[in-house]
């Protein structure tokens, strides 16, 4: 394992084998990244909420850019996920998928293995298929969340439990944009 000094992995948390955490990513209870087969690649700010679970298998990898946020109980399989995402909570991400920067899959759809997700698309679930609507993701709530992770990560460490004020909400955002701008999304 390749885990930056700056990464975060809840003691409830599984992380095994070929596994690379960039700076400031995280993997939060119960999630479970099992590098065994392949490599398992998450960059900088990257947050993989509880429970869920990234593989692969020996053909292929998984890799998760900059800033992307995984939200509960998703499955990622051997796939690519851009910059500045949203993984919504249930998604299913199967091999091979793609999903381009900035894109948003909200709660519960299901990405077919090999699957190409345009940048800034948002994908709904509609009756057991998906429906994709280009251009009208916001990246800027899927970084500001990465960044509220990152706070999650350094008060847990500090033993800090409260909500964050509307002031802080507002400052991810503002640094959102900002990263957002300096990625390319």
């Amino acid at each position: 394992m390749k885990i930056h000094e700056t990464a975060f992995i809840h003691p409830a948390a599984t992380a095994m084998g070929m596994l690379e955490m960039g700076p400031y990513s995280s993997l939060w209870p119960g999630a479970v990244a099992r590098a065994d087969l392949n490599e398992i690649k998450l960059g900088e700010g990257v947050n993989i909420q509880d429970n869920t679970t990234l593989h692969t298998d020996s053909t292929g990898s998984l890799r998760i850019d900059d800033y992307t946020l995984v939200g509960h109980n998703a499955m990622l399989h051997g796939c690519k996920i851009g910059k500045g995402c949203l993984i919504g909570i249930g998604a299913v991400i199967l091999d091979e998928a793609e999903i381009g920067d900035g894109a948003m899959i909200l709660a519960g759809c299901m990405i077919r293995g090999g699957k190409k997700i345009p940048p800034r698309a948002m994908v709904i679930p509609k009756n057991g298929d998906i429906v994709i609507y280009d251009k009208k993701a916001k990246p800027e709530m899927s970084v500001a969340g990465c960044l509220e992770y990152i706070q999650l990560a350094k008060r847990f460490q500090e033993n800090i439990f409260r909500p964050f004020t509307k002031e802080e909400e507002q400052a991810f955002v503002q640094e959102a944009k900002a990263i957002i701008a300096r990625l390319g999304i």
